[in-house]
């Protein structure tokens, strides 16, 4: 009987295996190999030579498969596909709490919970987080992290600042990172990433605040809002007693220095009664909305409904 063993070769994304029918015999042991070596289950496997590769499970591949054809593998690895479909749950769930989040305008009284347990008068007087999205015990820690940030108390402290919510801003407002309504009735941060698996660092965070802080006593994006925009960032470093303006290596940490171009990708001005003061609506024919428009027709609407 003459020997019907060779060799072909599996491509996949840009890899190439030569692999011997002596080893992989037949279709199955085939897309057994390609399960326990890829991660791809059969289901989602597809193999190509000049055209689909077909055959019964039992048949040889010695016999569909001339020497040193080359294969090629199509297929997302089985981890892949379920992370993708928690993605998909995730922002399912996400969907269902920003409806109730748009139809449900928060209470922004100016009020102090002795729940949360501080009694300073310039501070952030509650927290709020949102309910329904993972990881929730997260984002009230960090929100907590905020408020207890030694920088950050101490220009509470030295510009008088008193602030009645600081509030998760839900990630489906993609339009803007944070805002500031009625010059601290409510400071909202964006925390999560927009694919709603982790969290924003807490740096990138901790400037949006800078940012709305600087909306306490300017509305609009002018020379003055960026002149204490700026002066927020210094003191945040400087006033935190902890690190005494050094890094842990000894050096003199290193300030944020806001972009004043950068400003309106924040937020599109202090948010009022009426909306934002910037923005104002888009002409007929406009082909893209202003950040600052965006965000004011979220606000419109849950202020509407």
């Amino acid at each position: 009987m003459a020997d019907t063993t060779h060799w072909f070769t599996l491509a996949y994304k840009g890899t190439t295996q030569r692999l011997e029918t002596s080893t992989v015999p037949t279709l199955d042991a085939l897309h057994a190999y390609i399960e326990q070596h890829h991660g791809i289950h059969r289901e989602h496997q597809k193999l190509l030579t000049h055209g689909l590769l077909k055959g019964a499970a039992t048949t040889p591949l010695s016999e569909i498969l001339a020497p040193g054809s080359k294969v090629l593998l199509m297929g997302t690895p089985s981890a892949t596909l379920d992370d993708q479909h928690q993605r998909e749950t995730q922002w399912r769930e996400a969907q269902k709490t920003y409806a109730k989040y748009a139809a449900s305008p928060e209470d922004v009284r100016r009020t102090r919970s002795s729940a949360d347990g501080l009694n300073d008068e310039y501070t952030f007087h509650r927290l709020q987080k949102l309910d329904g999205l993972p990881h929730a015990d997260r984002a009230l820690a960090l929100l907590q992290r905020l408020r207890g940030d030694e920088g950050v108390r101490g220009i509470m402290r030295r510009r008088r600042y008193s602030v009645g919510v600081l509030l998760e801003l839900h990630p489906m407002e993609r339009s803007i990172l944070g805002y500031n309504r009625n010059r601290g009735e409510v400071i909202a941060l964006r925390l999560r990433t927009d694919d709603l698996l982790g969290f924003r660092t807490y740096e990138s965070v901790r400037e949006v605040l800078m940012h709305e802080l600087a909306h306490m006593v300017w509305d609009e994006h002018d020379e003055r809002f960026h002149r204490l925009n700026r002066e927020h960032c210094r003191e945040v470093v400087e006033l935190d007693w902890t690190r005494r303006g050094r890094t842990v290596a000894g050096q003199r940490a290193r300030f944020y220095e806001p972009r004043e171009e950068d400003a309106a990708a924040v937020d599109g001005g202090a948010l009022g009664a009426q909306g934002f003061v910037l923005g104002g609506s888009v002409p007929d024919g406009a082909q893209e909305a202003s950040a600052a428009e965006l965000a004011y027709r979220a606000w419109q609407r849950r202020k509407q409904q």
